[in-house]
């Protein structure tokens, strides 16, 4: 399975890829900060609250907290779905068929989100190249559960079976064509000013001095982060989190997975060099990331060479001989079936179930 371009691997596996372009380098660990070198200003905390609106901005359907379990979690998204389409539906009291066809988008929209819930127990998937691919680690007692909704998709994390972290990926039309500077700049007149962390990144000729993300302080001892996803992903995200929770599972992965290095495993795989053997590496990156192995031309096992005959050779001789016999027996045969089908009286029904 040869796969070329960053585009068509993400697409191949499901993963939302826009304007992918393929650049050689490994991120460094985000360490310095412009103009804070402590903790990160508060955030806003009123516009903290509507991030966790089960409906965005609109406090009276509720909210999610931390600690809830998928069921509860998916109780209140139920609920949001509802509100949504319940406008739609008063609307189209009079017309029971077009009423019918919103209450069915209106199931299909419930059940991809309990269809999306996924426990990270060690098998490989699409979730490990997608957008979330540095989110979570295996057999650590993580979990996730997918919504869609009008201005983001929201991912919502659990450990040992509480939500702790929202991961809300912005839709693409929400950037307006802005840079992730003038898109954190945007946030920061939202959420209040921000401290800039910054990464150092390993480049062709040296190293690059990068914004990494934003990052605000919250109530309850929350942290609101704005991370750039737009270099694969074509969108910029929120991560809100509950701090406790979110370092004790550091802890459990540190144990579980030693020495694991979170790295998104797409930007790996297409910077990945070429093998010795000056094949692509990432021809059988779908293969080695998804656990399956499909043979490439060329791979297959070889087989013995054929020989063909010539005309005048014995074998030749005795294989018309024998084909010529066959031809003679089978047109015996064909002419004694048709005298008999002559003689007897054809049956409409004959093989049929009444």
């Amino acid at each position: 399975m040869r796969i070329t371009g960053a585009l068509v691997l993400a697409m191949s596996l499901g993963a939302a890829v826009t304007g992918a372009s393929v650049v050689g380098h490994a991120k460094g660990k985000a360490k310095s900060a412009k103009g804070e070198g402590g903790a990160a200003p508060a955030a806003n905390a009123a516009e903290v609250n509507k991030l966790k609106a089960v409906r965005f901005d609109d406090p009276k359907a509720g909210a999610f907290k931390w600690g809830m379990s998928p069921d509860e979690v998916m109780g209140l998204v139920k609920s949001g779905i509802e509100g949504k389409f319940k406008p739609q539906l008063l609307k189209a009291a009079s017309d029971p068929q077009f009423q019918q066809r919103i209450r069915d988008q209106e199931m299909k929209e419930i059940a991809a989100v309990k269809k999306s819930f996924t426990k990270f127990e060690g098998q490989k998937s699409g979730w490990d190249v997608s957008i979330i691919g540095q989110e979570f680690s295996q057999n650590t007692g993580e979990a996730v559960l997918v919504s869609k909704e009008d201005t983001w998709t929201r991912y919502f994390f659990f450990f040992e079976g509480g939500l702790y972290k929202m991961f809300l990926a912005f839709n693409k039309d929400a950037l307006a064509g802005k840079s992730f500077e003038e898109f954190g700049k945007m946030m920061e007149s939202k959420y209040g000013r921000a401290k800039e962390v910054y990464r150092d990144d390993k480049v062709h000729g040296g190293i690059r001095h990068a914004l990494d993300h934003y990052e605000w302080s919250a109530p309850a001892g929350e942290r609101l982060r704005l991370v750039d996803r737009s270099e694969f992903y074509g969108v910029f995200c929120l991560v809100l989190f509950e701090s406790g929770t979110q370092d004790r599972l550091a802890e459990r992965r540190k144990v579980v997975n030693p020495g694991e290095v979170q790295k998104d495993a797409l930007v790996e795989a297409v910077t990945a060099k070429r093998n010795d053997d000056g094949r692509d590496a990432n021809d059988d990156i779908v293969d080695r990331l998804t656990g399956k192995e499909v043979k490439k031309p060329g791979d297959e096992e070889k087989h013995a060479d054929i020989v063909v005959p010539s005309p005048g050779s014995k074998p030749m001789k005795q294989a018309a001989d024998k084909k010529e016999m066959t031809n003679s027996s089978s047109s015996g045969s064909e002419k004694e079936s048709s005298k008999k089908k002559a003689g007897k009286k054809e049956n409409p029904t004959e093989g049929l179930d009444l």
